[in-house]
């Protein structure tokens, strides 16, 4: 199979798990519901249905979050097998992404909390001594995170190896496009730490709306994959948000 064929068929299968993410209505529906319970049976019967598959109404929010995590991983690993040859290894560092603020807390943090040893993916780093856990790291596909070089931090060491997993073969286009969805989350949090007390939801909002504008503008690119998946990233952001607070706030949610 060429690399186009590969991107034409990796379109077909995103555009339709695209199509299945919740629109603007979607959560407005989903962020009124006040009990657990009735929030799971409604957002099964949408989009997000393979995401909540394995979460209880009566589980607890490091249950949840851990879910969320593996599920995402065997999506991006899934998308991963879509792509071209050439594109997989960029798209499969992708898998690392939901993992960088544990990454920190283990690099940075003298005590592990116990929710990290309920996580099999995350567990064999989780030493109660920080040289055993930094040498694990550094013996893991983690390594290349654990120092940037300019001390900016994992996330920026994710997007300096991400840049450099592409293929020298990508074209001027291939590249630009990425380079515009890079620039996109990069301004999207610049505005957040630039005023922490403005309204968080409506940058999403706006984040969410350009994410989707770069998805429909790259077709048969391997940007839409990334647009894509960032796409998943903010659904999921946004569904532990209310998953977090209907289990964390009984009391609010019986009201």
């Amino acid at each position: 199979m060429t690399e186009l064929s590969h991107l034409a068929y990796a379109q077909v299968r995103l555009q339709a798990r695209y199509g299945q993410l919740p629109d603007t209505v979607g959560w407005r529906r989903l962020e009124a519901i006040t009990a657990l319970g009735h929030f799971l049976q409604t957002a099964r019967t949408t989009g997000l249905r393979p995401w909540l598959l394995n979460i209880a109404a009566h589980g607890d929010s490091h249950a949840m979050e851990n879910s969320l995590r593996r599920q995402l991983r065997q999506h991006i690993a899934e998308v991963t097998r879509w792509m071209p040859p050439s594109w997989r290894p960029a798209t499969a560092w992708c898998s690392l992404l939901p993992d960088l603020p544990a990454l920190r807390h283990l690099r940075d943090a003298g005590e592990i909390p116990a929710w990290l040893h309920g996580d099999a993916h995350l567990k064999p780093y989780a030493h109660e001594l920080q040289a055993l856990r930094l040498q694990a790291l550094r013996d893991s596909p983690y390594a290349p995170l654990l120092d940037d070089g300019n001390g900016a931090g994992p996330a920026a060491a994710w997007a300096a190896h991400w840049r450099r997993l592409w293929p020298a073969e990508a074209t001027a286009a291939e590249r630009a496009a990425l380079e515009e969805l890079a620039t996109l989350f990069a301004d999207h949090y610049a505005i957040l730490r630039s005023d922490p007390g403005q309204d968080s939801r409506r940058a999403h909002d706006e984040l969410e709306r350009h994410l989707r504008l770069g998805f429909r503008r790259h077709p048969r690119q391997p940007a839409t994959a990334f647009y894509y998946l960032a796409l998943c990233g903010l659904t999921l952001q946004r569904l532990r948000g209310l998953l977090t607070r209907l289990i964390l706030f009984p009391l609010e949610r019986a009201s």
